[in-house]
């Protein structure tokens, strides 16, 4: 009982770091992007937009490590096996040092390819953009996410100790932004903007290592020994299970502007990155609790039993559709309006643009919870085929759609890979090997659908909202309507199961914290 409430509180304090500094984060973010737009305009906001997707797929040379080493931690530290810890982590180093090199040889190599993979790339000269290099300077930046001591955090996130990492990282999010900014201002320079980034990630990486380091020395010592042949083979053959499903992950959504770019242009980018910015702060901001509750997760699944861990994948599940539904209306709703009064009308992308990004975020959410029980249950190598289904179904519909319908093929192409892949199989495969068939999945099938049915009629309501009440107020409609939404999808949710064991156990947590707060003060 004692080892549940520890990983309930851990899980709590994880949860409330993160979420606290990323509305700081996610503030800054919005900031910097505004006065980018104002100072630099649509062409800079494209290149960005499409370079940070070149970088992130060939991130994908990580081969899923991170994951594997994670799931690799949880029963040593849980049990103090410290020399193993140091083992791994030894491994750990080694492996990144290789990654950071290996995506540098890969982003030199794709140079000669930008001219392909930019519609309007002979343009860009006479606006006085030198494509190589910002795409050196990206590739710079990616490259030094893995070097500087970048290895030592892994153990804190997997010893749920992630919270004090986080409080470190938006410190440094805040001097990131505030120099850019500054930047922009001062000199209007995208080489200095983006090479400030490059400079932060490496005091990143530094601070972050050296936390890692006091917190626990006993792990950074000299260790002899290493890993064994087989262990190391098995290993790889995890991160190359782990490696299918980030290629999946990377090409549903990082392949988007690729497409954008090629058929459309930058200027389609441009407009496009601006919804992305939506979608991957509340991504981000959704993913800070699955992020906090991975390591209280994987310590629950080396020591629990079937039924608990059954009963914790439904509270996250109701939780994802509570959390990731409000966030799907609340995009669908207010995404145009909100773009129209922060930066302008001629950014507007009419719908159901919004209506599909909010149907993808929603489906990023029920992904997401299914993938956490898939790493912290370490099924790596099962259904292996099925992200491979979801890149040949996202490449060959997003193609086809975007010469006929445009920007709205491109989100329409991800969609469809989800729905027919994803959300098909992995249900099945997680019952089987995580749960070992203690209830069938029909079970989730229908819960999941009730709880669809429910957030059509919330989006519903809310349509009628945003169209009758407060409108044309400029930021205090956008305001209301948003608030509207954040109400409303979270009330119907309750209301339909506050009878149920999930209900009830958030409720418990919610009450829990109420009291501590209250007592403190």
């Amino acid at each position: 009982m004692a080892k549940q409430k520890s990983r309930t509180q851990n899980a709590i304090i994880n949860i409330a770091a993160s979420l606290g500094g990323k509305v700081l984060s996610t503030i800054l973010t919005f900031v910097v992007r505004t006065v980018f737009i104002h100072i630099l305009g649509k062409q800079y906001l494209g290149i960005n937009g499409l370079f940070s997707d070149i970088l992130t797929m060939l991130s994908l040379t990580e081969l899923g490590i991170d994951t594997a080493l994670n799931f690799q931690l949880y029963k040593p530290l849980a049990e103090g096996d410290d020399k193993r810890v140091r083992i791994l982590i030894k491994f750990y180093r080694q492996a990144y040092r290789v990654i950071g090199c290996v995506i540098m040889v890969i982003g030199l190599c794709l140079i000669p390819l930008l001219p392909v993979l930019i519609k309007d790339y002979e343009s860009l000269a006479a606006l006085q953009i030198n494509a190589v290099l910002i795409f050196v300077l990206f590739l710079l930046q990616s490259v030094s996410s893995y070097l500087f001591f970048a290895y030592r955090s892994v153990v804190m996130k997997a010893n749920q100790k992630k919270y004090v990492l986080d409080i470190a990282d938006y410190a440094v999010t805040l001097l990131t932004s505030i120099a850019q900014i500054i930047v922009l201002v001062t000199t209007r320079s995208f080489v200095l903007f983006t090479a400030i980034v490059i400079l932060f990630n490496i005091l990143k990486n530094f601070v972050n290592g050296e936390i890692a380091r006091r917190y626990y020395p006993q792990f950074f010592v000299r260790e002899p020994d290493s890993l064994r042949r087989d262990e190391v083979i098995g290993l790889f053959k995890d991160c190359g299970a782990l490696f299918v499903y980030k290629l999946n992950n990377v090409v549903l959504k990082a392949t988007d502007n690729l497409v954008l770019s090629t058929f459309l242009g930058l200027a389609a980018v441009g407009l496009y990155s601006n919804y992305l910015l939506f979608y991957t702060s509340i991504k981000s901001f959704l993913n800070q609790i699955y992020n906090s509750v991975k390591a209280s997760m994987g310590n629950l699944f080396a020591t629990g039993e079937v039924e608990k861990k059954y009963r914790f994948f439904q509270v996250m599940n109701y939780l994802t559709m509570i959390l990731y539904g409000t966030a799907g209306v609340g995009i669908a709703i207010c995404g145009n309006e909100l773009i129209s009064v922060w930066i302008g009308e001629e950014y507007v992308i009419p719908q159901p643009f919004p209506l599909l990004i909010g149907i993808e975020i929603l489906f990023h959410g029920l992904k997401q919870n299914l993938g956490q029980i898939r790493h912290v249950s370490g099924i790596f190598r099962k259904m292996w085929f099925r992200p491979v289904m979801g890149i040949l179904i996202n490449i060959a519909v997003s193609v086809a759609l975007v010469q006929v319908w445009g920007i709205y093929g491109v989100i329409t192409g991800t969609i469809l890979s989800d729905l027919l892949t994803n959300f098909l199989v992995d249900p099945v495969v997680i019952h089987r090997y995580s749960f070992d068939n203690y209830r069938p999945v029909s079970e989730y099938y229908k819960r999941n659908l009730c709880y669809i049915v429910i957030l059509a009629a919330a989006y519903g309501v809310n349509l009628l909202l945003s169209t009758y009440v407060l409108t044309g107020h400029r930021w205090i409609s956008v305001i209301a309507h948003i608030l509207f939404v954040m109400v409303t999808v979270p009330g119907f949710y309750a209301l339909c199961f506050y009878r149920s064991q999930e209900f009830r156990y958030l409720f418990g947590i919610v009450k829990r914290i109420g009291r501590k707060i209250r007592k403190r003060l």
